[in-house]
């Protein structure tokens, strides 16, 4: 049968392949999708007999499954062909009414407090937000067709996604109101960051990590968070300092101080408004695109001032 045509693949086929792949077992799967496992298993076996090929390494113990190489080829057409239909389903449910005509909309917390509000001021109709908690996460739902649009960091990981550039997004410092390195209000070194007791910022930790360690310096992490608010909010008790994107920053907050760093010391990271290739890009999303460029245009981002 692998050398015909795959007629005898059936979309439930696809989306359990995508599932398994997601939830790494045939139980989480199944219970995701309001199945019985035996049905998983059943659909999985269906279609590595209509393929050929063995889609999943059924390992042993608790590890997680995994695709096979065949397997991870085969999950990117799935995730495209997933994605067709639900845009089908959304086109068909506006055209007579039935459904929600909304942009679907996704982003991390910190961009969709952040920067989300001043890009629907410009782009003036609905949208449906949709916060997540990494933009793995985010890219994932934009692959797969439940989201139409997603506000994410830039370079873009490979697969059928498409991205137009907002602004550039720097790293700045946040201390305590009163510590040393505010009174002083100049650019902060590395060096000393490497003496700071630093709360890392969940998304961008790793980021940090890299720049930090390609010059020498091991960050000394003490507490962590996932949003830049709830970071700020530690740094205001006087727990530690921070290296947050400058997007992910309140400077409402009169407990703390914002610091540029000095040149080198973490590179800047690219937003970007990102969909799939998979499928058209309608027109609601265009007009959002074009809205977001137009909101970041004028001043990507407001560095912060040195008396």
């Amino acid at each position: 049968m692998a050398g015909e045509w795959w007629s005898a693949v059936e979309l439930r086929h696809l989306v359990a392949l995508t599932s398994v792949a997601r939830e790494g077992s045939f139980r989480r799967a199944a219970t995701s999708l309001g199945y019985v496992q035996s049905a998983i298993s059943h659909q999985i076996a269906a279609l590595e007999s209509i393929t050929g090929r063995r889609l999943i390494e059924r390992s042993r113990g608790t590890r997680p499954l995994a695709l096979t190489q065949a397997g991870e080829i085969l999950l990117a057409h799935a995730d495209a062909v997933i994605a067709r239909v639900r845009a089908a389903q959304a086109d068909l449910a506006a055209l007579d009414g039935s459904g929600a005509a909304a942009l679907r909309v996704g982003a991390t917390p910190d961009l969709l407090a952040r920067l989300v509000p001043s890009l629907l001021r410009v782009y003036g109709a609905a949208v449906s937000l949709h916060e997540m908690a990494s933009t793995a996460s985010v890219l994932a739902s934009v692959v797969r067709g439940e989201l139409d649009l997603a506000l994410a960091e830039t370079p873009l990981p490979r697969g059928p996604l498409d991205a137009a550039a907002l602004c550039v997004d720097p790293f700045v410092a946040v201390v305590q109101s009163g510590a040393p390195l505010a009174r002083r209000r100049r650019p902060v070194s590395c060096e000393e960051l490497a003496r700071l007791p630093l709360i890392g910022h969940a998304p961008s930790r790793a980021h940090v990590e890299e720049q930090l360690r390609a010059q020498s310096i091991e960050p000394r992490f003490v507490l962590q968070a996932e949003t830049g608010a709830a970071v700020q909010g530690l740094v205001a008790a006087g727990l530690g300092a921070a290296v947050l994107p400058r997007v992910a920053v309140d400077d409402r907050r009169a407990e703390t101080e914002v610091l540029p760093l000095a040149d080198g010391v973490v590179s800047s990271r690219a937003l970007a408004v990102v969909w799939s290739r998979s499928q058209p890009l309608r027109r609601d999303a265009a007009a959002f695109v074009d809205a977001a460029r137009a909101a970041c245009a004028p001043a990507p981002v407001r560095e912060p001032s040195i008396a």
